[in-house]
């Protein structure tokens, strides 16, 4: 029985044609296109985050520990921000990340999308004076600030190179 089934498998190679054994080369660009890409690539497509912050006791506010002539405690002017809408944060082009070595170090190579935008549809806020950073112990509201259609976009170029050391 195996003398028959190895005959068998014989002659079924006996009987194909040499030119089903043949070899050809193909480039890498061939090969790239056939087999998978090296690295890894994340495309965003437009994407939009539209985001809800929380701004319950934000402040910015600026001063001075030792005031100044006539007024000789610390001083504080800034705001409590009350209300922040309408954020958006939006992303367009491909990342690439990829890893290789050069000279003996091993790095993570990321390229950040094209564009990076911000945006904040308004932002409003109470301005006071205080004796504190934190405006708690107010001195008198000046009024309210509003900030409104506040854009920004980041055009990014190169890369980002992350290693050991």
């Amino acid at each position: 029985m195996k003398k028959i089934l190895l005959l068998t498998v014989i002659a079924v190679f006996v009987m194909m044609p040499l030119a089903s054994f043949a070899k050809t080369a193909i480039s890498d660009s061939e090969l790239g296109a056939v087999t998978a890409q090296t690295g890894v690539t994340i495309d965003f497509s437009n994407l939009s985050l539209a985001l809800t912050p929380t701004v319950a006791g934000l402040t910015i506010s600026w001063g001075d520990d030792n005031g100044f002539t006539g007024y000789s405690s610390p001083g504080w002017v800034g705001a409590n921000i009350t209300n922040l809408t309408n954020t958006t944060v939006g992303i367009s082009g491909t990342m690439d990340i990829d890893v290789g070595t050069n000279a003996g170090t091993t790095a993570i190579g990321i390229k950040l999308p094209d564009t990076i935008s911000v945006g904040v549809g308004e932002v409003t806020m109470a301005v006071k004076l205080a004796a504190d950073k934190t405006l708690t112990t107010t001195a008198g509201t000046l009024g309210t600030a509003s900030i409104l259609n506040l854009g920004l976009s980041v055009a990014t170029s190169g890369s980002l190179a992350i290693y050991a050391h």
